[in-house]
């Protein structure tokens, strides 16, 4: 039978059928590596030594875990050929297979000799500190055992539960030495007495292969997980040099005891004060405390993400290859959240920036899902913008520029609670005071605006709030009911003309001035109406009734004529 080389399968190969050696094998069952596989990962080669990576889903793993070994040949067919994955690739490649329901495994008869047994990409030692936090690709390492550690008990994060680790101290041939790190059942499964004895010392060479290279405390690592798997002594090419340098050396491997637990006496956490805005833009710099308050608006014009070094954590500079941090000299980074946005609690306003964690805590989505959603004709895309009116507890500190100048932005640094979306957003009083004093002294706004701005809260809608977290006084915008005219006023019939209405029948006000307080005003305004039209009428009438007045404007200038021709004479 003809089998496809892996190299030419393709999306669109649904007839096709392939010979492969499994390789590599392994479950992966979260990041506490703990319970039921989420998928079964694998690493296949075919007879011409091409490798892919296959992936067994979560519902096809009881249907193929168990028939699949890891160092044997089948024929499979009727698989699905995917995209690869773009992290935590085991091996290159553009395409990936994944196996579906209908995919048929058979043990072929009589396969080649010539399927290799292992399957690896050495990364030598002094390359790897420029690899730290680099997910894209597993690390696969050769070097000789020098020390074991047994095993302890560690704890990543606070948010995981403590696992079992085991350290290993690795060299090469020209002794620069790299610690590779085991955890979980890769620690416990760890073991080197079947290839070495005391007496003989003997030095044993291990190829690792699926590790990532991380960083603690200023140390560079090879951390081990489910992917990770070992050889001792394999028989490859790039171990003779190995076997040759210490063919006659004794190698003895140190046996390292866990360091004894340290008794800690847990101590509460200080209590911060809880502030308003209004006494935080006046705090010492030198000062931490906690606010609850709503986010108002995003700051435009700042982006809201970074490119972050994965060894110092700063922004990196934009490099003709991608990114570079010049301070490590590494070009290795990750995007990282940067929300800037001006928060309100009814006191004052105050601008606030928030990274890493604390942003995607706030957002609910990785800042690489959210990138992908980025659309040309939007400043923020939909989840960005999405945090505006969420409301939470912080816990802050004055940001680094706040030091140096009198205006206070302030540091997210925990989140302590978190109180969901608020019907409204709290309005701080100076600041719509303040915005009111400038649109009246701008001279170039529009007569609209000035009156808006002079009106001030009468023409905006009354904000309710659904808010009984602290602070439950922050003022909201609201509508004065004593300046708004009663609806009977504006429904009456001499209301269609200004004359009309300040001259009606008062007996209409006197007789419902206890059921509509505002008619007496208007009466009063009628009154003052009646008065300047009697004064402006008997004005008129003695104007009248002067000399001058009952001769038409035309004769009088004719007599002055005529007087003054008749003197010249």
């Amino acid at each position: 039978m003809v089998y496809t080389l892996l190299p030419d399968l393709h999306p669109n190969d649904h007839y096709a059928i392939i010979c492969v050696r499994v390789t590599r094998k392994w479950e992966y069952k979260g990041l506490s590596d703990d319970g039921e596989p989420q998928h079964v990962d694998l690493v296949i080669a075919d007879h011409e030594a091409n490798v892919m990576y296959a992936e067994i889903p979560q519902e096809m793993v009881h249907a193929f875990n168990n028939q699949i070994q890891e160092g044997e040949i089948y024929e499979i067919r009727r698989f699905r050929i995917t995209n690869a994955k773009s992290l935590y690739k085991p091996v290159d490649g553009r395409y990936m297979i994944k196996f579906t329901v209908h995919t048929l495994i058979t043990e072929p008869n009589k396969p080649p000799t010539t399927y290799p047994r292992y399957t690896y990409k050495l990364t030598p030692f002094e390359e790897l500190p420029m690899l730290v936090g680099n997910v894209q690709n597993f690390i696969d390492v050769l070097g000789v055992i020098i020390e074991i550690s047994e095993v302890e008990m560690i704890q990543p994060s606070n948010n995981q539960p403590a696992a079992p680790t085991r350290k290993l101290l690795l060299t090469d041939v020209s002794g620069l030495q790299t610690q590779v790190t085991l955890w979980g059942q890769r620690a416990t499964q760890f073991n080197v007495d079947g290839v070495y004895n005391n007496e003989e010392a003997k030095a044993v060479v291990g190829l690792f292969v699926g590790c990532l290279v991380k960083s603690y405390r200023g140390q560079d690592y090879l951390s081990g997980s489910s992917a990770c798997k070992w050889y001792f002594n394999p028989e490859i090419p790039e171990a003779e040099d190995f076997y040759s340098r210490y063919a006659n050396e004794r190698v003895q491997i140190r046996r390292v005891a866990p360091a004894p637990p340290q008794v800690v006496q847990p101590q509460p956490p200080p209590q911060q004060e809880t502030r308003y805005l209004q006494d935080l833009i006046a705090i010492d710099p030198y000062d931490g405390c906690r606010c609850t308050v709503t986010i108002a608006r995003l700051v435009p014009d700042v982006s809201w993400w970074f490119p972050s070094c994965v060894r110092c954590g700063k922004t990196c500079t934009p490099d003709p290859n991608g990114y570079m941090c010049y301070a490590c000299n590494n070009s290795t980074y990750r995007h990282k959240y940067k929300l800037v946005f001006v928060a309100s609690d009814g006191t004052a306003e105050a601008e606030m920036i928030c990274f890493g964690q604390i942003g995607q805590r706030i957002v609910g989505k990785p800042v690489e899902q959210v990138m992908r959603t980025v659309r040309r004709d939007e400043e923020f895309p939909p989840d960005i913008a999405g945090i505006v009116s969420q409301k939470y507890t912080f816990t802050v500190t004055v940001a680094n520029q706040s030091f140096y100048t009198r205006n206070r932005s302030f540091m997210v640094s925990s989140i302590v609670a978190s109180y969901g979306r608020q019907r409204a957003i709290p309005q701080a009083v100076a600041t719509l005071s303040s915005r009111r004093l400038s649109s009246s002294r701008d001279p170039t706004a529009s007569p609209s605006v000035k009156n808006a701005a002079s009106s001030g809260p009468r023409r905006t809608q009354p904000a309710t709030m659904h808010d009984h977290t602290p602070p439950q006084d922050a003022p909201t915008t609201q509508i004065l009911q004593k300046d708004v005219p009663h609806s009977d006023v504006l429904n009456t019939p001499e209301a269609h003309s200004a004359r009309k209405r300040l001259t009606y029948d008062a007996s209409e006000d006197e007789e419902s001035d206890n059921d509509h307080p505002k008619r007496p005003r208007i009466a009063k305004m009628k009154g003052v109406a009646e008065t300047i039209e009697n004064q402006s009428a008997s004005d008129f009438s003695a104007k009248r009734s002067s000399p001058d007045h009952s001769k038409g404007s035309g004769t009088k200038a004719m007599e002055q004529k005529t007087s003054r021709s008749q003197k010249n004479k």
